[in-house]
């Protein structure tokens, strides 16, 4: 996240859904299996399917994280199995444009970087530009809000909910109690 705000889009290069994509579309490929033709991502969907994976990692991080590494390792594996599927169902580019979790979170927080992808994306060319002046272009979407108001607000909670005054207030409350406190804090701020 640091890299992606302060440096530039290094998730371009180190996103290991699209290492699997390609790999698995290059084996095919030599298995002599043919593709099947990718179906329009449907506009309406928008960025929410990121939106939601959001959500999850937050409440996985923020409540859920009492999960061992076996746990983890599920979560991963059927995160990557379901990354895997929506881009051979909606294309590479534009699930991960608009699906993927991770890449949408770390386009945003590219906005920052002085560093940005130019032209065509998968040709991976940059360029420099003014610190933050990604913040001023144009093409924010309502999701994109959210997305960042969900960041912050997350953040906010991981702070206040590990306070003192936090703990005088609701104690130490139990999994469902914590993500409804999750989910009611995420929602105030999204709404804001």
């Amino acid at each position: 996240a640091f890299l992606s705000a302060f440096v530039g889009p290094v998730w371009h290069w180190l996103d290991p859904f699209t290492t699997f994509h390609d790999l698995g579309a290059a084996f095919m490929r030599r298995a002599g299996v043919r593709g099947w033709t990718t179906a329009d991502y449907p506009r309406e969907l928008g960025r929410w399917p990121a939106i939601a994976g959001m959500a999850f990692f937050i409440w996985l991080e923020l409540v859920g994280n009492g999960a061992g590494p076996r746990s983890l390792f599920i979560v991963m594996v059927g995160y990557t199995a379901f990354t895997l599927a929506m881009m051979a169902q909606f294309g590479r580019d534009e699930w991960r444009q608009n699906g993927e979790t991770f890449n949408v979170w770390f386009g945003l927080l590219g906005r920052i970087a002085p560093y940005a992808l130019v032209g065509n994306p998968a040709e991976g060319r940059v360029a420099r530009r003014p610190f933050a002046s990604g913040l001023l272009l144009g093409r924010w979407r309502r999701e994109d809000i959210v997305l960042v108001a969900m960041g912050t607000a997350s953040i906010l909670f991981d702070g206040l909910s590990q306070t003192q005054p936090w703990f005088d207030v609701f104690g130490a409350p139990g999994v469902p109690i914590k993500t409804l406190q999750l989910f009611g804090f995420l929602g105030l701020l999204v709404l804001a």
